[in-house]
């Protein structure tokens, strides 16, 4: 496998989630900018070293020709996708916000988005109630 593949993948996914944080207003931020960008940039290399190095290769591995069967990949490839799976659903729900280290980051940028979320709910929400109250005054 091409390593400046796999490396690709983790740097587009970390620059995306340090470029989404572009939107985020100064109410949404509980701590300062800088510590919700590092961990957006955790979260992104976190996510983004997952898939470049385990699932972007095991489908490679998978789906180099699906049509020639006679050549199926070694046994040993599928053995990492499911500690990758588990390990992508414990970063999707949080629970890295407990390391000691980057723990701090990543909850000032999980916070930071949570209140992003919430806010455009809220947004969603007033569309949705002016569309209806459109609708009953005609």
């Amino acid at each position: 496998m091409l390593i400046w593949i796999e490396v690709g993948v983790a740097a587009v996914f970390t620059a995306a989630f340090v470029i989404s944080t572009l939107w985020y207003k100064p109410e949404h931020l509980g701590a300062s900018r800088r510590d919700v960008r590092i961990g957006a940039a955790f979260q992104g290399l976190i996510i983004g070293g997952l898939i470049g190095f385990f699932i972007v290769p095991l489908r490679i591995a998978y789906v180099q020709n699906p049509w020639d069967i006679s050549e199926l990949p070694p046994p040993s490839t599928s053995i990492s996708l499911l500690p990758v799976l588990i390990f992508l659903l414990i970063v999707r729900r949080g629970l890295l916000a407990r390391a000691p280290v980057i723990g701090r980051y990543l909850r000032a940028y999980r916070r930071a988005a949570l209140r992003f979320e919430i806010d455009g709910a809220h947004r969603a929400l007033a569309r949705m109630d002016a569309m209806d109250d459109k609708g009953t005054s005609q």
